[in-house]
């Protein structure tokens, strides 16, 4: 029976849709629905891999569940199961990503409506800290998949900023052919039903939150800075 061949982690509210809606449309690939969220919910290993039963051979499976990564310690039960799988991170402005999870959690009913921004942030209301703090979700993915090899890191601004050359790094990355590409590949997907911009002090309040573990992230991928403090 079949296992995630590949696996998105993170970041919600960082482009995992896009992506969904991108890599399924590939020959090479299989996938059941977004979110299988396997990996912090008591189901059987049978439903799991029942998941991946209709893939054909050469495809790979794949499971975006951009929840993972919400979860300290959950990197090593996805390595007891899937330990030759390749995880894939996209990254989003910490800032920005917060903002955008508490519109969309108000708009679920995951917080209350009358929530501020800033205090759901200080409360880390549906963990909306920890998926942020990049640095420690890859420092601790990276002990299970080597960075780079197994673990690949990318970027949200590249989905508007030059999104065939990203989808083509992803498939690189997967191993399937880069040079193919789905039609809608600039199509907007599932923009936010709520709308509103961040109030200025609480973006410098988060950003200041956020500031030392985007420092350990650009010292973890050897980069001198990163894409949304250019």
């Amino acid at each position: 029976m079949r296992m995630a061949d590949f696996i998105c982690a993170g970041a919600q509210k960082s482009g995992t849709t896009w992506l969904y809606a991108q890599i399924n449309r590939h020959p090479q690939v299989f996938m059941q629905d977004k979110e299988l969220n396997y990996f912090y919910r008591d189901l059987p290993l049978s439903w799991y891999r029942e998941q991946f039963a209709a893939a054909a051979d050469g495809q790979l499976c794949g499971d975006i569940s951009p929840n993972y990564a919400a979860f300290e310690g959950l990197a090593g039960a996805i390595h007891a199961l899937c330990p030759q799988a390749l995880l894939l991170h996209l990254l989003r402005n910490p800032v920005d990503r917060a903002f955008s999870q508490w519109k969309m959690a108000r708009y679920l009913g995951n917080i209350p409506r009358d929530a501020p921004f800033i205090e759901a942030f200080r409360q880390n209301m549906q963990f909306m800290k920890r998926r942020g703090e990049y640095a420690v979700i890859l420092e601790e993915y990276s002990r299970y998949y080597p960075l780079g090899d197994r673990l690949g890191v990318f970027w949200y601004d590249d989905i508007s900023r030059r999104p065939a050359e990203l989808f083509g790094d992803i498939c690189s990355f997967l191993g399937i052919d880069s040079n193919w590409r789905p039609q809608e590949l600039n199509a907007v997907v599932a923009p936010s039903p709520e709308k509103g911009t961040i109030d200025a002090g609480d973006a410098e309040e988060v950003a200041a939150y956020y500031q030392p573990f985007d420092a350990r992230l650009c010292a973890l991928l050897g980069l001198s800075s990163l894409p949304w403090s250019r």
